[in-house]
């Protein structure tokens, strides 16, 4: 199956051909759920890890209450099978009676009923993806890496951590593949996670080069303000199904790699390396959901096909130094 962007709207560069020099390319990953093996780029699949390589944990938390990843796929697979059937009288769901009651346990507990009594937590598979299948991934490669995996721990709290920003704290680990000769069989998998939307579903990924343009925080003033009137002219005349220049021909949503960072929840707010002082860019967006204003993908539009939801609804996106990619990344919210 291939899965595309719709063609944008219009071609903001012919109103503003100023935007031209502006221009990043960005891969759309696509992700949907399927079996991924360890030798392809995936969401939540299993990692091409050396078995001779300690796994990261993180031993922050303590005892701590959270969901067992095992009641989080049966809770996916209650949800899948019910909206599968017809819909129930009230145009419900149609849960089973022992459904509802699972359900119903769950939503008493916060959807928190197991624990865990201590010990460092094995961190989560949460991407890795390949040069060879990801277009934008090489530019941020260190020399002779091919393969990025991407791994954040199970539970949230690390907001004064020195990579994170109000969200898991994430790592980076760059590799020549072919370097992985006896690969780990078996991925350890914490005991609980925080929430459900920590454990992403494996997904396989259809790999799409697109063009963005920046967040028009970005631009020179006068620009976003011409941007601005042509907008409320193109409404005037079109009406409410005009595109706008932020969600419909500037910045696609969804997972990628590459392209320009949004600042649409706050005011835009630079990031820098800790190392350097270089100004940082994106490497690695983690959206909440795949769609929004004319950017969803054809042949079938998903909202959240990874079951991952970062923030309310929100963007967690990895910034890297394009100085000096041994740099220490950042992670930032939107």
């Amino acid at each position: 199956m291939t899965i595309r962007t719709p063609y944008r709207p219009l071609d903001i560069t012919i109103p503003f051909p100023e935007l031209k020099p502006w221009a990043r390319t960005a891969t759309r990953l696509h992700p949907r759920p399927g079996t991924p093996t360890a030798d392809e780029s995936s969401v939540g699949g299993p990692l091409l890890w050396p078995s001779d390589e300690e796994w990261p944990v993180c031993g922050e938390h303590g005892r701590v209450q959270g969901i067992a990843p095992g009641r989080v796929r049966r809770y996916r697979r209650i949800l899948r099978e019910a909206y599968a059937r017809p819909r129930a009288e009230d145009g419900g769901p149609a849960y089973t009676a022992g459904e509802r009651a699972e359900l119903d346990e769950l939503a008493r507990t916060g959807h928190r009923p197991d624990r865990h009594d201590g010990g460092p937590l094995p961190l989560l598979a949460l991407a890795q993806c390949y040069t060879r299948d990801v277009p934008d991934l090489a530019a941020f490669a260190p020399p002779g890496a091919d393969l990025l995996q991407v791994l954040w721990c199970p539970f949230y709290g690390h907001e004064d951590g020195p990579f994170s920003e109000f969200g898991p704290s994430t790592l980076l680990y760059w590799r020549r593949s072919t370097d992985v000769t006896a690969p780990l069989p078996v991925m350890p998998e914490p005991a609980v996670v925080d929430r459900d939307s920590y454990l992403p579903e494996p997904c396989v990924l259809h790999p799409e080069r697109i063009v963005e343009y920046p967040f028009a925080d970005y631009l020179p003033r006068e620009l976003d303000e011409r941007i601005a009137a042509w907008e409320d002219e193109l409404r005037t005349r079109i009406g409410p199904s005009a595109p706008w220049y932020q969600y419909d021909l500037s910045l696609a949503p969804g997972w990628k790699v590459g392209g320009w960072d949004s600042w649409h929840k706050t005011d835009l707010d630079r990031v820098y390396c800790p190392t350097c002082g270089t100004e940082m860019r994106v490497l690695l967006t983690v959206d909440s959901y795949e769609t929004g204003g004319s950017w969803g993908a054809y042949p079938e539009p998903v909202g959240r096909p990874t079951g991952v939801e970062v923030g309310r609804d929100g963007e967690y996106r990895a910034f890297v130094c394009p100085a000096d990619p041994t740099h220490p990344h950042r992670m930032s919210m939107q």
